[in-house]
């Protein structure tokens, strides 16, 4: 994903010059599969760098699928190669998004809790008005389509007022189907856990009112603890007295445990949030080791 910096870090060495979330070697295969699965009906296909071409002279960037398949282990990577390539031609006669009406771009629009290390420095001025949520957390609109996804650029966002297309974007979210929440125990107390196969499950935490009034609890006036490891995932505890700072260190593992599996990281930390805003609880030594933050909103409510 030219987007993506997962966090597992690469030497200078091995990051592919033209797909610099991949190393050279995860890069020539994602190259190899696409050449491999491009439909011989469509004419012969030449792979560079960050792009192929068609002999039809057709044009098609490499970053976006890049992106995709570093969310997915390597045995996964020919099927999505293959639904991307697929999607390429169910969508060429499709309208581009600048060209959709703003009722369609109104019924698409989601909003995506994402790590800041999302948007490469080189993206970052086409998306200006994404929101900072905390330091390592950000969000951003995508337009959510059958098949695929895409991320909405400052051109877009600029024909609407800017809060009422947040508001429907983390209202559509929060409006995704909810079959099961669990409730985990790691031995520090139990804490709740949504996981499902939607790539904005993670994003319920921008309207944790709203995630908190699905799952039946009326308020959280001493705020909420909450976990974002990967897109798939949320987990959170409504916060009730100074037991919640033994509960952080279970939900740090679970955290921790799930951002290893590599499938959509967002965040190894915990954080939490009241009426006042979110803030960061946990942060890691160089050691590895997991720091608690005995400063902020959270020990203030835990205490108070």
């Amino acid at each position: 994903m030219g987007f993506l910096n997962f966090g597992k870090k690469k030497s200078a060495a091995e990051v592919d010059p033209d797909l610099e979330d991949l190393t050279k070697d995860e890069a020539a295969t994602l190259r190899q599969l696409f050449a491999d699965f491009w439909p011989t009906a469509e004419g012969t296909i030449t792979v560079h760098g960050d792009y192929a071409e068609s002999s039809s002279g057709g044009q098609f960037g490499l970053y976006n699928l890049s992106r995709a398949v570093k969310l997915e282990p390597e045995q996964n990577w020919p099927q999505v190669v293959e639904r991307h390539i697929s999607g390429l031609f169910s969508r060429s006669s499709a309208p581009k998004d600048s060209d959709l009406s703003d009722d369609e771009i109104l019924s698409l629009v989601k909003a995506r809790l994402i790590p800041s290390a999302y948007l490469p420095e080189s993206h970052r001025g086409q998306f200006s008005y994404r929101r900072v949520i905390v330091n390592d957390l950000e969000a951003i609109l995508m337009l959510d389509y059958p098949e695929a996804v895409s991320t909405v650029p400052d051109a877009i966002v600029s024909r609407f007022d800017a809060d009422r297309l947040w508001q429907t974007a983390i209202a559509a979210v929060s409006a995704e189907p909810l079959d099961e929440v669990q409730t985990l125990d790691a031995g520090t107390g139990p804490f709740h856990l949504i996981a499902t196969d939607s790539m904005f499950t993670a994003s319920r935490a921008l309207d944790i009112p709203a995630l908190l009034a699905r799952v039946g609890v009326a308020s959280a006036p001493r705020g909420v603890l909450f976990a974002v490891p990967s897109r798939h995932h949320l987990a959170f505890h409504v916060v009730e007295g100074p037991s919640a700072l033994q509960l952080v260190h279970g939900m740090s593992q679970f955290a921790q445990m799930s951002f290893s599996e590599g499938v959509g990281e967002i965040s190894a930390n915990v954080y939490y949030w009241s009426e006042a805003g979110y803030e960061q609880v946990t942060t890691f030594g160089e050691d590895g080791s997991v720091m608690v933050d005995g400063t902020g909103a959270f020990f203030a409510a835990i205490n108070g």
